[in-house]
């Protein structure tokens, strides 16, 4: 399983969260990779240590660095999580 499927998978398996596509985007920097939406009851902290442990739980390995350079940014009363390296 690669990286993005993870993380697609995870998010499939946590509704609070949700993917953020292109059909959601607003003229953002982050245009063309992936996204998380982490809801204000959320953190987004809570969100990368629970993802990283489903990552570990399930033996996906990110040896193509797909996380590296991720980001947040607050989106009204949201974050979003930026994966830079994975494109969609």
């Amino acid at each position: 399983m690669t990286v993005e499927e993870g993380i697609r998978d995870f998010v499939k398996e946590n509704r609070q969260y949700e993917i953020y596509d292109e059909s959601t985007r607003n003229g953002t920097f982050h245009r063309g990779c992936l996204g998380v939406i982490v809801r204000q009851e959320d953190s987004f902290m809570d969100f990368l240590l629970r993802l990283t442990e489903y990552f570990d739980d399930h033996g996906i390995d990110d040896t193509d660095f797909s996380l590296e350079g991720t980001s947040y940014e607050v989106y009204g009363t949201d974050v979003i999580v930026y994966f830079p390296q994975i494109e969609v």
